[in-house]
């Protein structure tokens, strides 16, 4: 098996974030170009090797900064931090990838060659090494076979740093902190071999870019912040999904933006309770605490006053009397807290009678090792019944236990431990089961097995992870990933000892159980952690149904306990806040405004004026006005009504209208535009919301009244928002971001509903869309010079290079030390020699129209000067004007034609495989629809479509168009949503196929949206089989208007 990689936007977002920082910098071609700035001349080859070279100011990179944050909707920095940038991304989502692909491009743009990568642990290094292993073809393909050098850093192999300074192709090098932190480290030592001179000094002269993975471990004290500083690093660039510190971030993936954007497996938790059992005096301590008082946190079954008994969390002190606090039970007659330890390791609580209890046990529950089988019966179910759902798809399962001691799965003798016996007894009984007979000869014996660390003796040892010893557990267990990954490897079922840090996961991950005490500190993050990526076939290729991509957790808490501790721990990790009103909530408002703005007639309008008037007889076919006509009373099409003014005093003036003297009149035009909210309005908002008490004044936190008043429509808004009414309580009224986590006793398969299926129903409506089509596109050249040259006009001057003065107020409070901004001032930099760059290379790489076009649009423009002042911001405006326009062109010029003899065949789109979903997430249960249940996409608008669609007596059938149903178009393949069959009044059929949208607006949709549906149409109406192709919001609202 071979991995494969395909370009994903989000990632490239992130490399561009970091790529972008450098704009205006040359492409070093050669060792011995020169850098000149103020007061020197230096060379870019030093004198132990070849470095990287910064020729923009560090007030450049600060402006790019500030542009790579706004565009990015991140908090704009003010200081370039010694130029140190951080880059934010949920685990799981490529974060190797996305800095390997990085160091390709930084060489590419701008000819940068050394790097290293400094990492925490053995672990961490290791999998970036067999990362950079798996990731070579397709970078080399990516770029042209240039070549790269990467290694790990080796002390006994000093050579190679110096080889690492002389080469001028791609150097990188993979170094662990400890490897340089202290003067003793030989890096740090002078050495015969490299003539009397430290290793260090050579990665000095080279001005290398080091890339920091997981910084919260590697930087997080003085020492190793001199330590990074010691590399003489020409930037630093910190990549983490927990950074504690948060310095110049560029880009950001949270955990919820990768949950909800499909990016890493969702979530689902099984979880164990005892039910009915409450004949003892049970007691599990939760937490301690010395906040505030000695005070912990138990669970006892308490009894209320209808009698009834519920397992329930209850805060104690010392001399609380368990009998009360449980409703007078008479079985904890006797339960008084004599003590609470809180001490790091020791934590328990005291009874009056002596006994003790630790963190996380219980007494008088059942034996643990009941629930303990569950899990791992539970475990062993859900693998096998994936096994069966992924039998054609060559996906191979894997479920990770982890467990808190190694004697537990495998004895110091080599014997079977307790968990080891549990699986083989829990597996044997159900893969006997005839429902898994098609898989069983899949499995052998050696399907489990453990990987624990030994030491020199050999003896299996409980370890934390980190350490030497875990190694060669490492190895083992993930360097072979691929094989791992194959059906060859007969391995599915992996028994592991302690919270593996950071580096260890395995993309087909299905499910972890863990088999460990509540005390661990093994924590949420770290459990989902192992198994968030994607999955992949024996192809290697990713897979990205969200339907497939589930992980299953098997968890010693509730699921709602499960997820509520996520949260925190997501809070405390990344330092988001949910629920909570803050400026980043407000990140994409934008308010509407209008404003009047001078333009002038086209061509175009004023041949369209002219056929206007002509058609309804107020000019004669020479153009003169007719006597009756009263000019103020002139009607004109909506479109060209903003040159109704213009019109009207040329046919006051009884002058001949003709297309020529309408051509070019200045007129005045009423435009809406929008504006993107201000840092200050958004603070405003805030304000004014918890001035009403909408949120908490200190946290900010949405209280249930914001709530209320969006529900019944009385959100009190300050008047200059009421324009943004509608946007800013669709901001509001989004679920609070919580990472999804689901009941799996909610979970359901879905089928293919073979009785409908054969219905003549359906086969009518399905007779009416199946047919295929091609599309081509057609444009005219000499327009898209005229379209791309009048664009280019209305853009505004592009300055030459300025000097910026802001003037600020120091404004010092008890609260801390502030500032205001009073005046900004310009001042253009006179007689700067700007290098031209190469004009047409660059445009003949970036668009597909021929070089007379380029100079064409270049002269109809007018701006040349702006080129000459900046020629590199007028080649990026000139570049994306050009490709807007030409891409919307192809659009809108395009022809879909029916293919004779080729349609989509029913088993080649509709699935007879089975479908894991959720009611309480993306499914519901439907009659008259070709599967059972509906997957939908849009709680507010798909469940509520299909559930209407269900109840509809007129509806005959209806069902969601599969993803494999794709129409194709020149920005990617359309899906549309629903096919429906309807009886309208008993006697006609009538045949649809709706696309679903919040709005009907076609305008209010992103662009590559509006494109897409717009091909959409085209394709059905090529088709004109009966099918009519519509847009709706909701299910009531269409039939109304049919």
């Amino acid at each position: 098996m071979k991995l494969q990689f395909k370009i994903q936007q989000y990632q490239t977002d992130a490399v561009n974030a970091v790529v972008d920082l450098f704009k205006g910098q040359e492409k070093q071609s050669t060792t011995f170009t020169l850098a000149q700035d103020d007061t020197q001349m230096t060379m870019l080859e030093n004198e132990l090797g070849v470095g990287n070279s910064l020729l923009i100011s560090d007030d450049v990179m600060l402006q790019n900064m500030r542009d790579i944050q706004h565009r990015n909707r991140l908090e704009m920095s003010d200081d370039l931090h010694n130029r140190q940038f951080g880059v934010d991304m949920e685990t799981g989502t490529g974060k190797s990838y996305v800095f390997t692909k990085t160091i390709f491009e930084l060489n590419k743009q701008y000819g940068f060659t050394k790097f290293i990568i400094v990492v925490p642990s053995v672990a961490i290094r290791e999998g970036i090494y067999k990362s950079f292993q798996i990731t070579a073809d397709h970078f080399a393909e990516q770029y042209d076979n240039v070549p790269c050098h990467y290694f790990i850093y080796d002390p006994k192999k000093l050579n190679q740093v110096k080889d690492f300074a002389a080469n001028t192709d791609i150097e990188i090098m993979i170094i662990n902190i400890d490897a340089f932190r202290k003067s003793e480290n030989i890096i740090n030592q002078e050495h015969d071999r490299l003539n009397g001179i430290p290793a260090m000094r050579y990665i000095q002269d080279t001005n290398p870019i080091v890339i920091i993975d997981e910084p919260q471990s590697v930087d997080s004290t003085d020492k190793a912040k001199s330590a990074i500083a010691s590399l003489n690093p020409l930037c630093v660039f910190r990549y983490s999904a927990t950074h504690k510190e948060k310095i110049n971030i560029m880009y950001r993936l949270t955990p919820v933006d990768a949950y909800q954007m499909g990016l890493v497996k969702q979530i689902s938790v099984s979880s164990n309770s005892v039910v009915g059992d409450f004949n003892k005096p049970y007691v599990r301590l939760i937490s301690v605490s010395h906040e505030n008082g000695f005070s912990a946190r138990i669970e006892i079954d308490k009894a209320h006053k209808s009698g009834k008994v519920e397992r329930k969390p209850v805060t104690v002190k010392n001399n609380s009397e368990l009998f009360m606090l449980s409703g007078e039970r008479d079985l904890y007659e006797g339960y008084t807290i004599a003590g609470i330890e809180c001490a790091s390791g020791r934590e328990y609580i005291e009874f009056t009678n002596g006994d003790r209890l630790p963190l996380g046990k219980s007494m008088g529950d059942i034996d643990e090792n009941v629930l303990k089988r569950a899990q791992i019966r539970r475990t062993i179910e859900t693998h096998l019944d994936k096994e069966i759902m992924f039998l054609e798809k060559g996906i191979k399962v894997l479920s990770l236990f982890f467990i808190d001691e190694v004697a537990k799965y495998r004895t110091v003798e080599g014997e079977k431990g307790i968990y080891a016996e549990m699986f083989e007894e829990c597996y044997a009984e159900l893969i006997a089961m005839p429902r898994y007979a098609p898989i069983r000869e899949r499995f052998s014996d050696n399907c489990h097995n453990g990987y624990f660390s030994q030491d020199r003796k050999g003896n299996l040892k409980n370890t934390r992870g980190d350490t030497l010893d875990d190694y060669d557990t490492y190895n083992t267990i993930m360097k072979d990933k691929e094989w791992l990954l194959s059906f060859d490897c007969p391995l599915r079922f992996i028994f592991s000892h302690s919270a593996l840090k950071e580096g260890w996961d395995n993309p087909n991950v299905f499910q972890v159980c863990t088999l460990i005490e509540q005390k661990s500190n093994f924590t949420c993050r770290q459990k989902i952690g192992r198994g968030l990526r994607l999955c992949v076939n024996q192809n290697g290729e990713r897979i990205d149904d969200r339907e497939i991509n589930t992980l299953h957790v098997m968890a010693n808490e509730s699921f709602a306990e499960f997820a509520d501790t996520l949260q925190k721990e997501i809070e405390q990790e990344t330092g988001m806040k949910f629920g909570v009103l803050d400026i980043g909530l407000f990140a994409d408002l934008t308010i509407p405004e209008t404003k009047v703005v001078e333009a002038t007639v086209t061509e175009t309008q004023a041949a369209q004026v002219v056929e206007a008037l002509k058609s309804v007889g107020a000019i004669d076919k020479s153009g003169a006005v007719v006597d009756t006509l009263k000019p103020e009373e002139i009607k004109l099409p909506e479109e060209l009504e903003p040159v109704k003014e213009a019109v009207i005093a040329v046919a006051k003036k009884a002058e001949t209208v003709s297309a020529a003297s309408l051509a070019n009149v200045s007129v005045a035009q009423t435009v809406a535009v929008e504006r993107e909210a201000t840092q200050e309005e958004k603070k405003e908002l805030i304000q004014h919301f918890v001035e009403q008490g909408y949120a908490d004044k200190k946290t900010h936190k949405k209280k249930d009244t914001l709530k209320n008043a969006l529900e019944s429509g009385t959100l009190n808004l300050p008047e200059r928002y009421e324009a943004a009414r509608e946007r800013v309580e669709n901001i509001l009224k989004k679920d609070e971001p919580r990472v999804p986590v689901r009941d799996a006793s909610r979970d359901v398969v879905v089928r293919l509903n073979k009785q409908v299926v054969i219905s003549p129903e359906f086969q009518a409506l399905w007779d009416k869309i199946k047919y295929k089509t091609r599309y081509c596109v057609d444009f005219d050249e000499n327009e898209l010079i005229r379209k791309s040259a009048d664009e280019l006009r209305r853009l505004p001057a592009i300055p030459k290079a300025r000097v910026v003065t802001t003037t600020a107020e120091i404004d010092v409070k008890r609260s801390g030390i502030g500032y205001t901004e009073t005046s900004t001032r310009t001042i253009d930099i006179e007689d700067v020699q700007n290098k031209l760059p190469d004009f047409l290379r660059m445009t003949d790489e970036e668009c597909f129209i021929s070089r007379k076009a380029y100079i064409q649009i270049l002269r109809e423009s007018g701006r040349m000067r702006d080129f000459l002042n900046n020629p590199q911001k007028f080649m990026e405006l000139f570049i994306e004007t050009v490709k807007t326009v030409l891409h919307d062109m192809e659009i809108e010029g395009i022809r879909y034609t029916k293919l004779e003899g080729e349609e989509y065949y029913f088993l080649e789109v509709f699935d007879n495989e089975e479908l894991p979903a959720n009611l309480d997430v993306n499914a519901v249960a439907v009659k008259n629809s070709a599967y059972d249940y509906i997957i939908y996409d849009s709680t507010s608008v798909e469940r509520p479509f299909a559930v209407a669609l269900d109840n509809d007596p007129d509806v005959k059938m209806f069902f969601k168009i599969p993803k494999k149903f794709k129409i194709e178009t020149p920005i990617g393949t359309y899906n549309p949503d629903w096919a429906v069959y309807m009886d309208k009044d008993g006697v006609e059929k009538l045949y649809f196929v709706i696309e679903t949208k919040g709005t009907t607006k076609r305008h209010e949709l992103r662009t590559p949206e509006q494109q897409k549906i717009h091909c959409g149409e085209r394709h059905f109406e090529a088709i004109s089989d009966g099918a009519e192709f519509r847009e709706a919001k909701s299910w009531r609202e269409f039939k109304i208007g049919v």
